[in-house]
């Protein structure tokens, strides 16, 4: 009895067939893994933010600050410390797609999203009154990681000797960021939508 089998041009001809499927599903794979991963970083953000506006109603309508030696002389804790009690967990201090490892200043937390230091400043924060716009105005954003602050992404690099790659936007999420504002609402943005037209920082 003769027994058919394959031929090598057989197998090559399946090999093929086969890469040419992966080249195709891998982009869509990985296009569906991160708009998943944009949503889970969105979900933190919204957490965050709604532990900022409990905080806020809680200490007379004031953001936390940044952290740093208040007027009394004390070391503030940072903006992460003090909302964690309104928080489930502080997991959501890190973005599911944040290469880099979380600020040296957060190993308790995590943290790999940043405060907008023209509302969460150094020692203290502003009073929710002072904000023209509070939904039009961002309070946290994406970075890598590194110190408190946030930055717009139009920040050059090495502008100050503290602003580097870890603290402005990455454009993780499909070529854009998660944001937080002022009034606690966290969205979607497309790179550079933070500055122009309207600057929301």
């Amino acid at each position: 009895m003769k027994r058919r089998a394959f031929t090598l041009i057989e197998l090559l001809v399946v090999i093929a067939i086969i890469a040419i499927l992966a080249a195709i599903l891998f982009p869509v794979f990985a296009k569906a893994r991160e708009k998943a991963r944009t949503s889970s970083c969105l979900n933190n953000e919204k957490q965050i933010g709604i532990a900022t506006m409990q905080y806020v109603q809680d200490y007379d309508e004031t953001y936390p600050g940044g952290a740093g030696m208040g007027t009394n002389g004390a070391w503030n804790p940072a903006w992460w410390e003090v909302i964690a009690p309104y928080l489930k967990s502080t997991q959501v201090y890190k973005c599911p797609s944040a290469s880099g490892a979380p600020n040296a200043a957060g190993v308790a937390y995590p943290v790999t999203y940043g405060c907008n230091a023209n509302i969460i400043r150094w020692s203290s924060g502003l009073a929710m009154a002072a904000i023209d716009a509070p939904a039009s105005r961002i309070v946290y954003g994406e970075k890598i990681s590194g110190d408190w602050p946030a930055y717009p992404s139009n920040t050059v690099i090495g502008s100050q000797p503290w602003i580097t790659t870890q603290s402005i936007p990455q454009h993780y999420h499909t070529d854009g960021d998660n944001y937080i504002y002022c009034d606690g609402h966290a969205k979607w943005q497309k790179s550079g939508a933070d500055v122009a037209p309207v600057n929301q920082w």
